[in-house]
């Protein structure tokens, strides 16, 4: 007698069997189930056979169908007369179930608080990644979509960014960007004070007629359009949530108005100063969103070119945002580097000062000038002259803390990523998003309270 050995090659796909107790199916697919239920096992069977049809992709015809196809015709014709949805067991011989075919798995994750990982539906790997990568169940139920979005990146690597335009199509994007309306602008606002004066115009708090909402309005002279082109081109190309928002430019009587969204609480310099105690989880919440904003252009090979805490803008509701593309310049195929000297001496960059070529890491060494700006109150060497300044911050090692022993670990690290002084070294904004310091980072809610209590005093 010869030997049976075991089975080979084989897989269980599916079993389906009938439960009498409850008269339903066991084990089919939700999207089969939901066409059999509530019926007799015969017209279950139907049902689900009629809905397993539009899953799976119709067998080839064989041979003898080949040769019979008269045969086959009148076979249909005969299966009209059936009842609707029937199934005949007579078709039996020419039924073939193939592959299933034009399926797609989705992952279905939820946020569930008694779950050990916080969410429900995780995927075996992204669940022993989460078990293991520090993120407590607090950190799932403040920001479940973050957390999603880390494990993506860390398991998928990010996704691909936009290539470089070329000078071509940079330019034709800028003046698409450029939209200058022509009417007199109090028709739609109504100026009520002034807050702010600067070279590049007077900064006024007004409202909008048509929206009721208070806005800021920039004014300046016609005169410095040319100049004004690129930042308004620059700004419009750069909507995201911790960028301030341009809204409308007008031209009227020798002026250009340009209504921006309003941050109520000012510049971030205004919640600063020697004496000025901040809580380190604000500073981590405030260089977070500040880089989220920067990670955005830096994606669209963007620079701002002059990040301090003058340029980014704070409200009583906690959010922060980066202001002033004054100096903000796009990267192209031709120019993928920059070697013109911009931006505020004691927040630049080694290799800006020095006239060599640079790209965003520029925007990340100012990012932690500011924050040394927050925890100390100054920017480093700011009691030297401009000129000094700019000679130390290219000879002298990257600056510290006055009393790191006075911080957090991770934030003593993050800043020394962030000024290194061969910026091939310095994390970029997507990769520095994901640095321990702002597991520490406090909310919005927290925030918003530290702003009005600073300002509230100063008034």
């Amino acid at each position: 007698m010869d030997r049976v050995g075991a089975p080979q090659g084989v897989r269980r796909v599916m079993h389906v069997e009938w439960d009498e107790a409850n008269g339903t199916f066991k084990g089919l697919p939700d999207v089969w189930s939901g066409a059999a239920g509530g019926q007799s096992r015969l017209e279950a069977s139907s049902r689900a056979l009629n809905t397993l049809g539009q899953h799976v992709q119709p067998a080839p015809p064989s041979r003898a169908n080949k040769k019979k196809p008269k045969k086959q015709k009148k076979k249909a014709k005969k299966s009209k007369k059936k009842k609707k949805g029937g199934y005949d067991s007579s078709d039996d011989e020419d039924f073939a179930v193939s592959m299933p075919y034009q399926v797609q798995h989705v992952e279905h994750v939820g946020v569930d608080a008694r779950s050990s990982t916080g969410f429900t539906g995780l995927p075996d790997r992204w669940r022993n990644l989460l078990k293991v990568s520090g993120i407590s169940r607090e950190d799932v139920q403040a920001h479940p979509d973050e957390v999603l979005d880390v494990l993506k990146f860390h398991l998928e690597g990010p996704a691909a960014p936009p290539k470089l335009p070329t000078r071509q199509t940079l330019q034709r994007d800028m003046l698409r960007a450029v939209e200058i309306a022509s009417f007199d602008p109090e028709k739609v606002i109504h100026r009520e004070r002034k807050i702010g004066e600067g070279a590049g115009g007077t900064v006024y708090i007004a409202t909008d007629k048509r929206t009721k909402e208070k806005v800021a309005v920039k004014v300046s002279p016609m005169s410095d359009l040319e100049n004004i082109k690129n930042e308004i081109a620059m700004h419009s190309l750069s909507r995201h949530p911790n960028i301030v928002g341009i809204l409308e430019t007008i031209s009227w009587q020798e002026e250009l108005y340009i209504i921006l969204e309003l941050m109520d609480g000012g510049a971030l310099t205004d919640c600063l100063g020697r004496g000025v105690n901040w809580d380190e989880s604000d500073i981590a919440y405030v260089a977070r969103e500040s880089i989220q904003g920067l990670a955005f252009l830096h994606k669209y090979h963007r620079l701002h070119r002059d990040i301090k805490s003058d340029n980014i803008l704070v409200d009583y509701h906690g959010r922060v945002k980066l202001a002033d593309f004054g100096f903000s310049v796009g990267l192209t195929e031709e120019e993928n580097k920059r070697k013109s000297v911009v931006g505020t001496p004691y927040w630049m960059a080694p290799e800006l000062i020095r006239g060599l070529e640079y790209d965003s890491k520029v925007d990340v060494w100012s990012m932690g000038i500011t924050v040394i700006e927050c925890c100390e109150g100054e920017p480093p060497l700011i009691d030297e002259q401009p000129l000094r300044a700019l000679l130390l911050i290219t000879i002298q090692a990257p600056p510290v803390l006055e009393r790191p022993e006075r911080w957090s670990v991770e934030l003593n690290h993050f800043l020394k990523r962030s000024l290194m002084t061969r910026p091939e070294q310095r994390p970029d904004t997507t990769a520095l998003l994901m640095h321990p310091w702002f597991r520490l980072a406090s909310d919005a809610q927290h925030f918003s309270k530290h702003v009005q209590r600073v300002l509230d005093a100063r008034r």
